[in-house]
């Protein structure tokens, strides 16, 4: 879902490079759709963790985000 990185976009424009940001997600496939964006971002996915009601996902921002 497009919501899913358009949240993601928003929310670590403002953090400095090398900040980490923690999200959740109850899409069953944000770990895919995020790893994506973070390839696509210039981005790091530090962690895609699967927990009982969906994901908590962790991303540093990259040099050129």
């Amino acid at each position: 879902c497009a919501l899913v990185t358009a949240a993601l976009s928003e929310a670590i424009a403002s953090l400095p490079t090398g900040a980490t940001l923690e999200a959740f997600s109850d899409d069953p496939v944000a770990h895919i759709l995020v790893k994506r964006w973070c390839k696509d971002t210039g981005n790091e996915l530090v962690a895609a963790e699967k927990q009982n009601n969906g994901w908590r996902i962790i991303i540093r921002k990259g040099k050129t985000a």
